[in-house]
C-alpha cells in the first residue's frame, strides 16, 4: 500500500507544469507584439519616432475579449487613445480634443493583462 501512495505522490508531483512551461498566448501567438503585424507597426513607428513623449501598448481583457490599447502620447492632455481587437479594427477611442468616449464603461469592465511596450 505504501509503494501506491509514493508512486502516486511522485507522479502527482512531476506532473504539475513549472511556471516556465505556462505560455500565455493571445489572439493566437505567444508574442502579439511581434506576431500581429498591425501591433508591431505601432511599436516600430513608436521606436522610430525619437519624440521625447512617452508610448505605451497595452493589452486588456474587454467584454470577454483581448484587446490592445495604443496611447501614442500617454499623460498628454487631449491625446486620442484607441483600442483595438487582435484583428487590429478599432474597438473604441476616447479622449482627444473633442471629448471622445464609445467605451464608457471601459475602465470599470477592462481588466489589464500586461504592458507590451512603453519608452
Amino acid at each position: 500500500m505504501k509503494v501506491i501512495f509514493i508512486f502516486f505522490s511522485i507522479v502527482f508531483l512531476t506532473s504539475c507544469p513549472n511556471q516556465e512551461d505556462i505560455h500565455y498566448t493571445t489572439c493566437n501567438t505567444s508574442n502579439p507584439l511581434e506576431d500581429l503585424t498591425w501591433l508591431k507597426d505601432f511599436k516600430v513607428s513608436f521606436e522610430a519616432s525619437g519624440a521625447v513623449r512617452k508610448s505605451k501598448i497595452i493589452q486588456y481583457t474587454y467584454k470577454d475579449e483581448t484587446v490592445f490599447l495604443i496611447d501614442n502620447c500617454y499623460d498628454c492632455a487631449n491625446n486620442l487613445t484607441t483600442v483595438y481587437n487582435c484583428k487590429g479594427e478599432v474597438i473604441c477611442e476616447f479622449g482627444g480634443h473633442a471629448g471622445v468616449d464609445t467605451c464608457p464603461d471601459f475602465k470599470n469592465e477592462a481588466f489589464l493583462d500586461r504592458i507590451l511596450y512603453e519608452n
